[in-house]
């Protein structure tokens, strides 16, 4: 039970420590949405700002006198306003990949879910902003969506992982919880049950032990008693039986005197007597003996009733004793018994205990995993709810940054821009760099050396 009782308040320590780390990142994950939910709505703020002053009457006027803005310029327009003008404008998107370009990032940016840096993009291009701006910033956008679409992915990932270990836990608590109230059941039945229980035996026992009590004193007593009175009757019978034997021994003295005396007178010659009485009497000698005889049987009766008594006696301390050892062992398997019981009991109510605490702390366990679930429910409910929907969106937002990347690109404009860049890179060797970008002339003078040496290391080069 103590192995037990350690091992679950080990493993509700790691519960609570892994609870603490969660709600640890828990905080930390809700910082990183909120800071990010707070970084878009100052973007979408600042960009609506910036569209706004720049789709301004004063802001198109400007811009009419600005080479870099004038040619082909447009105006920043609400997406509802250029949905509506879309059809009159079809024709020139047709014609213009840049315009394309825009139109395509507008269309896409229309859509339920998608991101407002489409429509940033959009208002990029519409300035004439320089393509590696735009193309950057397209860059960074495609890699901000991967990114985002990472972190719902793991949010998901953490959302389902969450849920499937406090699911987890809650099933695996309502099983300890039917386990737990069994065995609690079957314990309180065990010490409170009126027919089997720990209790009622422990009261039986007790009451046997008592009446064991109570019947080596109404033993010892009537054998005290019994004792007693053998005592005083074999008292008596002594005395009867010297009473006897003393009467016995006077008759037979005295009619032993009076048959000497008569055997006496009839061996005497003496002379007659005189004729006043007949000289034959001779006392009671012949009903003497029968007395004699009937004081000796009452002697042996009585004799053999002192025998009796004790014999009578013998048997009854005999039995008294037999019956005191009986007594005497069965109190001692009873003392043993209670003893046993009153152990079995205490440690009964103990693991009861145990198992009670138990049953308290898994049903806080429970409620706790219960009321996290619900705390992270909203945002997860989001995100199951949610993710595809982001996910078409992303995908849709990552589509039409990357066709526009394409139809930027395969615009004559970037095809000057990057043109006028590389002729920019070639500084001082702008001319024969311009005649034959891999030949000798080139290469040398980018080099900074001579066309002999520049041949001399590379004679593959065109022109050596």
């Amino acid at each position: 039970k103590r192995g037990q009782l350690e091992a679950a308040e080990a493993a509700l320590a790691e519960d609570e420590d892994f609870l603490a780390k969660l709600l640890d990142m828990c905080a930390a994950k809700k910082k990183q949405y909120d800071e990010r939910v707070a970084l878009r709505t100052q973007e979408q703020a600042a960009l609506s700002e910036a569209i706004a002053i720049l789709n301004s009457d004063a802001a198109f006027t400007t811009f009419g006198g600005v080479n870099a803005t004038s040619d082909e310029a447009e105006s920043f327009l609400q997406q509802r306003s250029l949905r509506q003008q879309s059809v009159r404008r079809h024709s020139d998107i047709q014609a213009d990949p840049r315009r394309k370009a825009i139109g395509f990032l507008q269309s896409a940016g229309s859509t339920k879910g998608s991101s407002p840096l489409l429509a940033k993009i959009a208002a990029m291009i519409q300035a004439n902003n320089p393509f590696k701006v735009v193309l950057a910033e397209i860059e960074k956008m495609i890699a901000l969506l991967e990114k985002e679409g990472t972190a719902d992915v793991e949010q998901k990932a953490w959302c389902d992982k969450e849920r499937k270990e406090a699911n987890d836990g809650i099933a695996a608590a309502d099983i300890k919880i039917g386990e737990l109230t069994a065995a609690i059941d079957e314990l309180t039945r065990a010490i409170h049950d009126p027919e089997t229980g720990l209790l009622v035996q422990i009261k039986e026992t007790e009451d046997s032990l008592e009446q064991n009590y109570n019947t080596q004193v109404s033993a010892t007593k009537s054998r005290t008693e019994e004792n007693v009175a053998y005592q005083k009757d074999i008292s008596t019978l002594v005395d009867a039986e010297a009473l006897l034997e003393q009467a016995i021994k006077v008759l037979k003295t005295y009619y032993a005197k009076i048959t000497d005396s008569a055997l006496i007178q009839v061996k005497k010659d003496d002379p007659a007597p005189p004729a006043t009485w007949e000289d034959t009497y001779k006392g009671q000698s012949t009903g003497g003996t029968s007395a004699i005889e009937m004081l000796e049987f009452i002697l042996k009766d009585t004799k053999n009733e002192e025998r009796q008594a004790h014999d009578d006696e013998l048997e009854a301390q005999h039995s008294f004793e037999d019956l005191m050892i009986e007594l005497k062992d069965s109190e001692k398997a009873m003392q043993e018994s209670l003893a046993s019981l009153q152990e079995t009991l205490a440690t009964t109510e103990e693991t009861l205990h145990l198992k009670q605490t138990d049953l308290a702390k898994t049903m806080e366990e429970k409620a706790a995993l219960e009321a996290y679930l619900l705390k992270i429910k909203p945002g997860c409910d989001f995100i199951d709810e949610n993710l595809e929907m982001r996910n078409d969106a992303r995908a849709k937002e990552k589509d039409a940054l990357t066709s526009a990347t394409s139809l930027l690109k395969g615009s004559p404009a970037y095809a000057k821009y990057t043109e006028e860049k590389r002729q920019e890179g070639s500084g001082d060797c702008k001319v024969p760099c311009n005649a034959l970008e891999d030949g000798v002339d080139c290469k040398a003078c980018l080099a900074k050396v001579t066309v002999p040496a520049y041949c001399a290391g590379h004679p593959a080069t065109k022109g050596c």
